[in-house]
């Protein structure tokens, strides 16, 4: 061995930065070492993977598994070989420490600083062509590994200095060598081309692997060094990479059901469920299927069962084709919450008694106020301890920490979270590439997909692509989804929609581009649905909510802006001259209860509404299941809940007759869906209720000042808000499921079925080519958004890799940046903070409140947790740029929140004497209630 290819093994690659005894020794880890523990880590990653991953890889490669295998773990494993490079090696300056003397001649000092990611890229690519592949190929492959930081780089160029001279080459090609010899590659004849999908595979698992490999002990330099048999090195890393998985909770993705159960059995555990069509339909459909990736869709009205069939649905692919797991997509983080609590219900029946602990995540922004996630996540580390939630103990279900990163949390097996989250994996953020590979081979649900604007429309449509290339299954449920929309997504799965004529309620599988639909047969008939006319101000609509109250029942109040629903509930307080009682007196009695819930609250407050409304009105606990006794009846008598959208889809809760706000027919029959939702369980206590009456705000008259007076011209399309003001009358009857997909279609598409008068057509048509611009404005956006559909990924990149080699194990960095998963107004998280004295508190009330205001050091945990559950996210103009100069103004020093995870981008409001003001745009006041929430006041 000549003395260039020796000092090679000597290059450093990681230091042992967590001890500084072990500093002081020069104790690192070399360049070979680091590469091929890597290796190793991919190849037991895979090892634990179901055999249609490896198949996939495998089919990338145009190999057998275990040459693609080899192929695949080499190249992770490279991904560092731009370490071996002067720039990287001047890093650390321990060379006086090295057990070989000469290194030192090889590292030339330099102020400018080439990423080693960017140097790995250029060399594995010159070295795979030197190995006789194509020259695009090994660009790709380069790409591909190199962008193991985050991000990808566009044509990276090495400065001649940076190169080095012939003995830097040797030592990297030596270096190149020693890492294909420790994989036993002798193959080279790899495909010419490496598509996309199998560039996001080798991406992921990737930085995966690196992730894994960079937490490994830094052994003494006598145990690693040199390496004179790699392949021997290779396999004793394989142990201490298997040991490392199993310390972060990475274990062998089985199916949960070898023979999937019936719904009635793999259900069972649900107090009193019988399978509704629906899920038997879709049921004895399935085992006709061809075991490939699917994609179906569920269109079917609000309480059908849905989850249930998916569900089932999603656990028959898994065992059937080979899919890692699944990944609940829904609209927002409440909604989020509530699948969490079901799916671990679920997980837990489905895998019992066969040995097997999934670990399932809960993904998105507000996780850590999440007390049943917080819980899983105490015991998993800690079984003995969380007392508090014993009870939820008993579920077999685990939730990994080293999973929780939110970079790292779609690797996981099972999750469920927000549908932001999957799209994350195609928008140009950091390491999106491992947010893909994470949802590939698995099954995706996207609940509710109707409820998404144009342009995150587009972005699903590019995931669901995605997802059909990486060998995924897909299903989507809706109860209101437009023909536009349904023609579009499967599209996007490459399948022309044959079937639209097909009587809804129906499902629609569609494989290797056929798509084949069925009505779902005898689907239960919902009691008819009333529809009444109502004035829209604000008095019109508390008097009436008064009215319905006055002989009992619970009365829901679903209007379209926070301003109008604390004015509803400030009318009805003024108005009602009987014993009122709010959330915080709430009891059962004949007295009238009044709740507000809406998003304008602080984060805690909001929960405690939350659990209010379903305490109250939503499902009861159950004393005796066969028997159908609930645990305890919490449900008032005579109550009037004031929400605004957030009820729409994130609470299950039932109202004996409802009000609603003019909206888009689909929303409106969403809201609509909380009435009588538990028929058998309120059966004999509506009171006058005992036929679901729906009031519409806003359908008396003509729309047009009511867009005006109400503000509704700005949160919805006031297109759609005519069409649906015309699809409904006064004392309609519509009959659920049968009418439901007709008037949805009708709103939505282009038929005329009306007549109007001049003033009216003219105000219409001057709607509709405001909506069409809107729409074509959005589309557009989404798709500039996105990185590119598999079939034209590789082309000019818009976001260029900007990495350092800091080294971190992760790399974690906010996911809050253009692109957006989400079109919107511009918001920001405030933190009301309250000056007591020369102090600044959470809550002045409180004796044991403790200052929430910091300039240096870190936050501890417990108390970021504390501050952000005060946080309230607002979109209010006048806030979301003048909160930073109030909190200036008054000297507000919060330095360490914007270095905390949680709180780094919250900002103080401080509020004195109980008031707040900003001076931006006009200027407002602000003043936090304990009934009503964030008040908003103009200044005088």
């Amino acid at each position: 061995m000549d003395k260039v290819t020796q000092q090679a093994w000597y290059l450093w690659a990681k230091s042992d930065r967590n001890d500084d005894q072990k500093k002081q020794d020069g104790r690192y880890l070399p360049v070979l070492t680091h590469l091929l523990d890597v290796a190793a880590c991919a190849w037991e990653i895979l090892e634990l993977e179901p055999q249609q991953t490896r198949a996939l890889f495998a089919a990338d490669y145009g190999m057998d598994e275990d040459t693609a295998r080899r192929w695949v773990c080499a190249l992770a494993g490279l991904h560092d070989l731009g370490k071996a490079s002067p720039t990287f090696q001047a890093l650390w300056d321990m060379t006086a420490k090295r057990p070989l003397t000469g290194v030192e001649r090889l590292i030339p000092v330099s102020e400018q600083k080439i990423p080693h990611g960017e140097v790995s890229q250029v060399l594995l690519a010159e070295f795979l062509h030197q190995l006789g592949f194509a020259a695009h190929f090994s660009c790709q492959v380069g790409d591909a590994v190199g962008c193991h930081h985050g991000r990808r780089s566009e044509n990276p160029r090495i400065p001649t200095w940076e190169r080095g001279g012939d003995d830097w080459r040797e030592a990297q090609w030596q270096l190149f060598l020693k890492v294909l010899e420790g994989c036993a590659i002798t193959d080279l004849s790899l495909v010419p081309e490496l598509s996309p999908p199998a560039f996001m595979r080798l991406a992921g698992l990737t930085s995966f692997a690196d992730w894994v490999g960079s937490s490994f002990d830094v052994p003494s330099q006598v145990d690693a060094l040199p390496i004179e048999d790699p392949a021997a090195y290779f396999e004793r890393a394989r142990g201490k990479a298997r040991k490392q998985l199993e310390k972060i909770g990475w274990t062998k993705r089985e199916p949960l059901q070898q023979q999937v159960q019936s719904p009635a059995d793999l259900f069972s555990y649900i107090p009193n469920f019988v399978p509704r069509s629906l899920q038997t339909q879709l049921a004895e459909w399935l085992p006709t299927l061809e075991a490939k990736p699917t994609l179906i869709l569920v269109e079917a009205p609000m309480g059908e069962g849905k989850t249930e069939a998916g569900l089932h649905a999603a656990t028959w692919l898994q065992s059937k084709v080979g899919h890692r797991g699944f990944y609940i997509a829904l609209p927002t983080q409440a909604t989020g919450n509530a699948m969490y609590k079901r799916l671990s219900k679920f997980l837990d029946h489905a895998a019992a008694g066969r040995g097997i602990i999934p670990d399932l995540q809960l993904l998105h922004g507000g996780t850590l106020l999440n007390k049943d996630y917080q819980a899983a996540l105490t015991r998993t580390r800690n079984p003995k301890a969380d007392p508090e939630g014993a009870k939820e103990a008993e579920l077999n279900v685990r939730a990994e920490s080293w999973f929780s990163v939110r970079k790292r949390a779609n690797l996981t097996e099972y999750g469920v979270g927000t549908v932001d989250q999957a799209l994350l994996g195609v928008l140009g953020v950091p390491h999106q590439f491992v947010r893909l590979w994470g949802l590939g081979n698995r099954v995706v649900i996207l609940d509710e997909i109707h409820a998404y604007d144009t342009y995150t429309s587009q972005l699903i449509y590019t995931l669901i692509r995605w997802l059909r290339s990486l060998g995924s299954s897909v299903i989507l449920m809706s109860a209101t989804l437009p023909a536009q929309s349904r023609r579009e997504l499967l599209a996007a799965w490459g399948s022309e929609d044959t079937n639209a004529a097909t009587t809804y309620p129906r499902l629609t599988v569609a494989q290797d581009g056929v798509a084949t639909t069925q009505h779902v047969a005898d689907s239960r008939t919902q009691t008819p649905l009333r529809v009444r006319a109502l004035g829209a101000s604000v008095e019109e609509v508390a008097a009436k909510a008064l009215a319905l109250a006055e002989g009992g029942g619970n009365v829901a109040v679903i209007v379209n802006t926070v301003q109008r629903a604390q004015d509803v509930f400030k009318a009805i307080r003024k108005e009602y001259r009987g014993h009122l009682k709010t959330l915080h007196q709430q009891g059962k009695s004949s007295d009238l209860c009044l709740m507000l819930f809406h998003a304008r609250y602080p984060a805690h407050a909001r929960s405690k509404r939350e659990d209010a409304v379903t305490r109250y009105l939503g499902p009861q606990p159950y004393e005796n299941k066969e028997m159908n006794v609930p645990l305890k009846d919490y449900r008032p008598q005579r109550m009037i809940l004031i929400a605004t959208q957030v009820a729409e889809q994130s609470l299950d809760f039932d109202a004996d007759v409802m009000i609603t706000d003019l909206a888009p027919i689909d929303l409106m029959l969403q809201r609509s869906g909380r009435l009588h939702r538990h028929a058998e369980r309120n059966r004999g206590r509506r009171h006058a209720h005992t036929e679901p009456h729906l009031w519409v705000a806003g359908l008396s008259e003509w729309p047009t000042q009511a867009l005006e007076d109400q503000h509704w011209k700005y949160v919805y399309a006031p297109y759609l808000l005519y069409r649906s003001w015309l699809a409904l009358q006064e004392g309609q009857q519509v009959q659920l499921p049968a009418d439901l997909d007709t008037l949805v279609q009708r709103v939505y598409g282009d038929e005329v079925w009306y007549a109007l008068d001049a003033e009216q057509q003219k105000e219409l048509d001057e709607a509709k080519a405001d909506f069409d611009r809107r729409k074509g404005n959005e589309s557009s956006l989404g798709r500039m958004a996105h990185i590119g559909n598999p079939e034209q990924f590789y082309g000019p990149l818009t976001h260029i890799q900007a990495e350092f080699d800091g080294e971190p194990v992760h790399d974690d960095a906010d996911d809050e940046e253009w692109p957006k998963t989400r079109l919107g107004e511009e918001s920001i998280r405030i933190v009301p903070v309250f000056r007591k004295g020369a102090t600044w508190l959470l809550d002045p009330d409180n004796e044991n409140s403790t200052p929430c205001l910091t300039n240096s050091g870190k936050v501890p945990t417990e108390k970021s947790r504390e501050i952000f559950t005060h946080s309230l996210q607002v979109a209010k103009k006048q806030v979301v740029y003048g909160v930073a100069e109030a909190a200036a103004q008054a000297g507000l020093q919060y330095r360490a929140w914007q270095e905390d995870p949680l709180l780094r981008d919250a900002v103080p409001l401080p509020f004195v004497d109980g008031m707040a003001e900003v001076r931006a745009c006009g200027g407002l006041r602000l003043r936090l209630d304990p009934e009503l929430g964030l008040v908003y006041e103009k200044l005088s």
